[in-house]
């Protein structure tokens, strides 16, 4: 019954989040952003693979993230919104420099990722996209449960695992109608 409550808590933050989202404004951030990283690149697989590290950035704070807010449910303790902003930045600083001793290594996969799956530009682009506003929207939708911490103490009364299991699939499912409302290519 617990579970029920947070699950109903979180579709509704969630829904919240993405309700006045503009795709058109969306799209045109992101075809700005590709545009300006395109521009920088030397090649085309340059460009690829700057777009397959900033993915790799994406899934490693992730991970950052679902160990800040686990701690947080675990502790059943919010922390508070300039705290969060710090530990977040601080780990953001830590997984650019993992990511970024990772670089030659993760290239090499990349590029053999690239041949070995006939990755296309528009595949590349699309989880680019994909991972960026999932990545986006984690980091909203914990600002509002630690803005909210009287309401979002509801999150506390259920299991810490399976709620990050349930925002993961609503991060999921509402990042994957936004992009697929846009057009990048």
């Amino acid at each position: 019954m617990a579970q029920e409550v947070v699950n109903k808590f979180i579709e509704n933050v969630c829904n919240h989040l993405v309700r006045n989202m503009n795709i058109t404004k969306i799209e045109e951030h992101f075809k700005e952003t590709i545009a300006i990283q395109r521009k920088s690149a030397q090649s085309q697989i340059d460009f690829w693979d700057m777009l397959m590290m900033n993915m790799l950035y994406f899934t490693e704070n992730e991970q950052a993230w679902e160990k800040e807010f686990l701690k947080m449910l675990e502790k059943k303790e919010w922390l508070k919104p300039v705290a969060l902003e710090e530990e977040l930045l601080m780990h953001q600083m830590r997984v650019r420099q993992q990511v970024a001793d990772q670089m030659d290594a993760a290239k090499e996969l990349f590029h053999k990722q690239y041949e070995a799956e006939g990755m296309t530009e528009e595949d590349i682009i699309y989880d680019y996209a994909y991972s960026s506003a999932g990545h986006s929207m984690r980091i909203d939708l914990l600002t509002v449960l630690v803005s909210t911490p009287e309401e979002s103490k509801v999150l506390f009364n259920a299991d810490p695992q399976e709620t990050i299991r349930i925002i993961n699939g609503y991060i999921a499912y509402h990042t994957d109608g936004i992009i697929n409302k846009t057009k990048l290519i």
